[in-house]
């Protein structure tokens, strides 16, 4: 099969850094345009201004907030389909869909991959598309330890930056209702998933598919911080869906209802608050991934 050409992307900020630079012997191949990208916003505008046509598809150099800014850009329509170099600290999207995470063997499927249409999902109508989770509670706390840490983004410091957020965290009232159910009370968090893990491995819904139609839901009622603490591993491990704390569902939407809370989104804060209603927008991303996975 003739090599794709290809617009490549990059964000040069992922993984802090490292990962634009563990692209370098790729650069060399002629038939793609390499550009990185200066900020999210210029992400966004080279992702949708490459759907006219001039390129067979679009590669995004990145983790899971990179493909995000990617399904942003790409919300006036898709004619393209998208690639990923998983460069990022987490890329619990890329591997949940099939995409290696080898850079070799990412950049092979880019250029001669095959097509899979996957599930994203919308927080609010109309509003911004992510590919992992959509979340309340907790997690503005670790993201918040995130964002002020000067060490790169790692698994470890998602860790750790969990267990500060829990040690800080107040339980919050929600009331949650979904296709066959509903949860009123005080919570630690409540994820809306629509792959298995984020975060570089939490694996939260691990029942959860990438093209079900549906969005996997996981509550943590409020309980006792050690007790948690204790559990991490388990919900690392995907092994907590039984413990008492866990209220867990499927469903195409779910709507988190209470007090004005953050929504965080793949990584990202200030997006959109409660109440909101969230979507699963089935088979609504066409992405490049390994003849075998397609």
């Amino acid at each position: 099969m003739t090599a794709r050409r290809l617009l490549v992307i990059v964000n040069p900020s992922a993984r802090g850094g490292r990962g634009a630079r563990a692209l370098a012997r790729l650069r060399g191949d002629a038939g793609s345009r390499w550009v990185e990208s200066r900020d999210a916003a210029h992400l966004r505008e080279l992702v949708g201004g490459a759907q006219d046509g001039r390129f067979e598809a679009v590669a995004v150099a990145g983790g899971d907030g990179t493909v995000a800014l990617a399904l942003a850009g790409l919300q006036g329509g898709q004619r393209v389909p998208l690639a990923i170099l998983p460069t990022g600290s987490g890329n619990d999207f890329a591997r949940d869909c099939g995409v290696p995470t080898a850079i070799a063997a990412a950049w092979a499927t880019a250029l001669a991959g095959a097509v899979r249409t996957v599930d994203v999902a919308e927080a609010g109508p109309g509003g911004p598309r992510y590919g992992c989770v959509g979340s309340v509670g907790l997690d503005e706390l670790a993201l918040r330890v995130l964002y002020a840490s000067r060490w790169p983004r790692s698994r470890a410091l998602n860790i750790y930056a969990a267990l500060r957020g829990l040690a800080a965290y107040r339980p919050r009232e929600v009331a949650v209702t979904w296709a066959g159910g509903e949860f009123r009370g005080p919570v630690m968090f409540v994820a809306v998933m629509n792959t298995r893990s984020y975060g570089g491995g939490f694996r939260v819904t691990p029942a959860a598919r990438i093209d079900d139609g549906a969005l996997d839901l996981c509550i943590v009622r409020a309980a006792g911080k050690l007790r948690l603490m204790r559990q991490l591993p388990r919900l690392l491990r995907g092994t907590h869906v039984d413990l008492p704390e866990m209220v867990m569902g499927r469903s195409p939407w779910v709507r988190v209802d209470g007090e004005p809370l953050t929504v965080c989104l793949d990584g990202e804060l200030d997006l959109a608050r409660t109440p909101i209603e969230f979507r699963c927008l089935p088979r609504a991303l066409s992405l490049l991934v390994p003849e075998a996975a397609g």
